[in-house]
């Protein structure tokens, strides 16, 4: 029998990019799956797109909160505690994928426990840039702690067995860097393999291009706090060395600092964060 594989797709205000999303879920090439429709109270027109779908002999869940979690990956965890398939694919809501993605990610799947599809970046109608994922440079495999080894989790097919301990969660503690987390936590030690045979396209907005650019001491504060919060996790489990801690925290650090004018620097905000980091070379 065919393996069922379900897919969870998590929305909040993209209904913008969702029909194309919808689209390339319900007509894929392989057929034996279900759709798990969640949205996290969007504001947008979401909902009115969502309800044509909610009585889908492929839908088998369609969830919309009625207030905001505020975080897409309580959303992941929501959807992964429903799921039925042996295999599960997380279709984040802003982007789209090649009709046989399914179909040859099955495929790819049956020598290893993981399988990323190719990824290309969509930016305004363009997809000329393929998303490099780190766990596949070689170059990163020796520090791999200090890279979020996928970067688009619409890549990605995974066994379902994976998903041990599920109700712990730990990455759902965090709502910026949750997917790293997922991955160290669910992934780590498992034969992940590269689908070069079909294509996920990552959508690029312009907030997504410019990055850690131009945001808030608040959030850079944060940013900051879950990646201590992490690596500390890694390091308390034996999962990481002291020198490899220290390590991760100034390079986290210094991705903030880099950012940071001079003038936001001597804020309060800034050396309260500045007085944490130098707290965590300490631990």
């Amino acid at each position: 029998m065919e393996k069922l594989v379900s897919i969870i797709l998590p929305n909040y205000n993209h209904s913008e990019y969702l029909q194309d999303r919808l689209d390339s879920i319900f007509n894929q090439s392989y057929e034996n799956f279900e759709v798990i429709l969640l949205d996290d109270c969007s504001t947008d027109t979401s909902l009115d797109i969502l309800k044509t779908y909610e009585t889908h002999p492929k839908v088998s869940y369609f969830i919309p909160n009625k207030k905001n979690s505020g975080s897409p990956f309580i959303q992941w965890q929501k959807g992964l505690k429903l799921a039925k398939g042996d295999f599960i694919w997380i279709a984040e809501s802003d982007d789209f994928c090649d009709l046989n993605f399914l179909e040859t990610q099955l495929k790819c799947i049956e020598s290893a426990d993981v399988a990323v599809a190719k990824t290309m970046a969509y930016y305004k109608g363009t997809s000329d840039n393929e998303v490099l994922h780190p766990v596949f440079d070689e170059a990163k495999q020796k520090d791999s702690i200090l890279y979020c080894p996928i970067l688009n989790v619409s890549a990605v097919l995974f066994k379902a067995s994976k998903l041990t301990d599920l109700n712990e969660g730990f990455y759902t503690n965090f709502k910026i860097i949750g997917d790293r987390v997922f991955y160290f936590e669910f992934f780590l030690d498992s034969k992940i393999v590269l689908n070069e045979s079909t294509i996920n396209y990552f959508r690029q907005s312009d907030s997504s291009i410019s990055k850690l650019n131009d945001r808030s001491i608040a959030y850079y504060s944060s940013y900051f706090n879950e990646h201590s919060k992490f690596i500390s996790y890694a390091k308390n489990n034996r999962l990481v060395s002291k020198t490899m801690y220290k390590r991760y925290v100034a390079k986290f650090y210094n991705r903030v600092s880099n950012r940071v004018s001079q003038k936001k620097k001597r804020s309060l905000p800034y050396l309260l964060l500045f007085f944490r980091y130098k707290l965590r070379l300490f631990v």
